[in-house]
C-alpha cells in the first residue's frame, strides 16, 4: 500500500479486484439476494414488498444522481481525512470494473436486503417502521466488521446508512429502492475507488 509520503505507488488492477471480486459474489451477493426473494415467495408477497417498482421513476433519478454526486464527495473525502493515509492507486480498467461492481451488483443487492428487505420484515413483524429503519441501519453498518474493516471505516458506513435509510423511509408508498440504489452505488465508488484515485493525484502533485 502506498501513502501521500510513498516514493512508489502501488497500483490496484484488474487481476487485483477479480481475486476478491468474485468470493465476494459467491459468499456475499448471492445469499443476500436470494434470502428476499425466498421471504416473498414463502409469504405470497408482492415485489413491491422489496422496494422493487418504478414508482415516480423520473424523481427517483434525479435525486439518486442529485444525492449520489454529493455522497460520492462526501465518501471520497471521508477515506482521505478519516480512513488514510494508505491507498492504491487503480488502473483505468481497475476503475471501470469496480464502478460496474458497485454501481450494478453490489448497491442494488446491498439495497435489496437491507432496505428492500429487512427494513420491510422488521417493519411487517413489529408494527413500527421506526424499528425497522433501526435494525436495518445497524445491521448494514455492523456487518461491514465482517469483511474485516476498521471502526473509521465502519462509522462511514453507518453515517452512509443513515443516509440510505432515510431517502427510503422518507418515500410516500409503494417506496422504490431506483434512488438509494444510485446513491449507494456513487458512495460505494467515491470511498472505495475515486478516493484512492485522489489521492494519487496529491501525491502527484507533492512529488512533481
Amino acid at each position: 500500500m502506498s501513502t501521500i509520503k510513498s516514493t512508489h505507488i502501488t497500483r490496484s488492477t484488474i487481476a487485483d479486484t477479480w481475486r476478491w471480486l468474485w468470493p465476494d459474489v459467491l459468499m456475499r451477493i448471492i445469499p443476500l439476494t436470494v434470502i428476499p426473494f425466498l421471504y416473498i415467495a414463502i409469504f405470497h408477497l408482492p415485489l413491491s414488498f422489496l422496494g422493487l417498482t418504478l414508482h415516480n421513476w423520473p424523481q427517483q433519478l434525479i435525486i439518486g444522481l442529485v444525492v449520489g454526486f454529493l455522497m460520492a464527495c462526501f465518501a471520497s473525502a471521508y477515506r482521505i481525512l478519516v480512513v488514510g493515509p494508505f491507498f492504491r492507486w487503480p488502473t483505468l480498467g481497475d476503475h471501470l470494473l469496480q464502478g460496474f461492481y458497485y454501481l450494478i451488483i453490489n448497491g442494488p443487492i446491498e439495497e435489496l436486503f437491507f432496505r428492500g428487505f429487512l427494513l420491510a420484515a422488521v417493519t411487517q413483524w413489529t408494527g413500527w417502521i421506526g424499528w425497522g429503519w433501526l435494525v436495518s441501519t445497524a445491521t448494514y453498518t455492523l456487518y461491514h466488521r465482517l469483511g474485516k474493516w476498521n471502526w473509521r471505516s465502519v462509522g462511514g458506513v453507518g453515517l452512509a446508512g443513515l443516509v440510505f435509510s432515510f431517502l427510503y423511509v422518507a418515500q410516500p408508498e409503494p417506496r422504490s429502492l431506483l434512488a438509494v440504489i444510485i446513491v449507494h452505488g456513487f458512495t460505494t465508488w467515491g470511498f472505495l475507488s475515486l478516493g484512492d484515485e485522489i489521492m494519487y493525484r496529491r501525491w502527484k502533485h507533492k512529488n512533481g
